[in-house]
């Protein structure tokens, strides 16, 4: 009967390590998905964001900005002679 007792034991002392240690795994892979999830997002927006760069730094863009603001072409200044 100790023999039992003895092994009941350990079987019972292993059954709570592995219940502890399946509960971390479990709590790390919810981390880690919401990190993959976070990732994703954020890869998406950095999508984004470079569109919107490439888009607003193009030269047909830079040229409506600069017809907004004023700026002329130089083939269409008038140029002034030096000395008049």
């Amino acid at each position: 009967m100790r023999v039992i007792g003895r092994w009941g034991g350990l079987y019972l002392l292993l059954l709570a390590a592995l219940s502890v240690l399946g509960y971390v795994n479990q709590s790390s892979n919810q981390a880690i998905a919401r990190l993959e999830q976070t990732r994703a997002e954020l890869e998406d927006r950095v999508l984004e964001l470079t569109l919107r760069h490439y888009q607003s730094a193009s030269a047909l863009a830079l040229r409506e900005w600069a017809k907004n603001n004023g700026f002329v072409p130089m083939s269409l200044a008038q140029w002034a002679e030096e000395g008049q």
